[in-house]
């Protein structure tokens, strides 16, 4: 019986180049006809320069034309610094913190950043805005579109609620702070510069009346207070803290009474700005010719695309 092993045909030989090219990625042939090259889709555009061109400059113009519809608004900020007394807490807070257990005792805050933070808290408040704008009666202005001037009376009913009118000024008022340096800066945009710059004057005027208002208030109370303890106390180290804490309150009430910026010191008091913050013609007309750059190439492509098919 013949041996058909010596016979046998050797197994073909591997192609390693292809088994090397095909181990990651599998290549596939690519038909000439549907590959896209870069020079052709820059020759397409090239044929329809004049519709991209065209686009382009009819966009912008439109865009500039559009800007000349918006009402411009103006942008008036004050830098304001927190004082010493919005840091140090007041009297009773600085005093508490250089007595051990007086804190404790007096339910205290000793952080100055908490009081500065309760003053910026205070000037975003919806109760402080609220009664800004109704003391300096900004209804009518705010909804000018729905006051009559002439029949000082609203246009349609109901009016206007403080509501609407508070989410209508916190949408034009920013408070920002400096974490480096830790001043604010407040901002009103507004369509009339004046007002711009009015108002953002009166918010720190009238904040600082208020938190100076109402440190009068608390330390009238704490005087009042300490001096009840003092009278029921017989122990001497005790009536020497509270006297102490009386001196403190005092002299956090002398502050108070005397210092009209009480949480925030004016750096620099807003101006009636020149320049309008919005509308930039400049950044719309550049926005423009690049909407329109981007729609005229696309339409140009498209357009050889079609006249390619059969």
């Amino acid at each position: 019986m013949s041996d058909n092993r010596g016979s046998s045909s050797p197994p073909p030989a591997r192609d390693d180049d292809a088994v090397e090219r095909d181990y990651a990625f599998r290549v596939y042939a690519v038909d000439d006809d549907d590959e896209i090259r870069l020079k052709d889709l820059w020759l397409s555009a090239w044929r329809g320069r004049w519709l991209i061109a065209a686009a382009s400059v009819g966009t912008a113009f439109v865009a500039v034309l559009l800007s000349f519809l918006i009402t411009p608004v103006y942008r008036a900020s004050v830098l304001v610094a927190p004082t010493s007394e919005a840091m140090a807490g007041g009297g009773l807070a600085a005093l508490a913190a250089q007595i051990p257990g007086v804190a404790a005792l007096t339910g205290l805050s000793l952080g100055g950043n908490a009081r500065t933070a309760e003053s910026v808290a205070t000037l975003r408040s919806r109760g402080f805005t609220e009664s800004f704008i109704r003391e300096h009666d900004l209804m009518p202005i705010l909804f000018a579109d729905r006051w009559d001037a002439e029949g000082q009376r609203w246009q349609e009913e109901p009016p206007p609620t403080l509501w609407s009118a508070f989410e209508l000024f916190n949408s034009v008022r920013e408070i920002e702070e400096d974490v480096e340096t830790g001043l604010y800066t407040l901002e009103v945009t507004w369509s009339d510069p004046k007002l711009a710059a009015e108002w953002a004057n009166s918010l720190v005027t009238d904040v600082n009346r208020v938190l100076r208002t109402r440190a009068i208030t608390e330390s009238t109370q704490n005087l009042n207070f300490l001096r009840g303890e003092l009278e029921k106390s017989s122990q001497v180290p005790l009536q020497t803290t509270i006297y102490g804490l009386i001196e403190a309150e005092m002299k956090n009430a002398m502050l108070a009474n005397v210092r009209q910026e009480y949480a925030f010191r004016v750096i620099d008091p807003a101006r009636v700005p020149e320049w309008k913050s919005w509308p930039k013609r400049t950044l719309i007309a550049l926005l423009g010719l690049f909407a329109g750059l981007t729609i005229g190439t696309f339409v140009a492509l498209m357009r050889e695309s079609s006249s390619r098919k059969p």
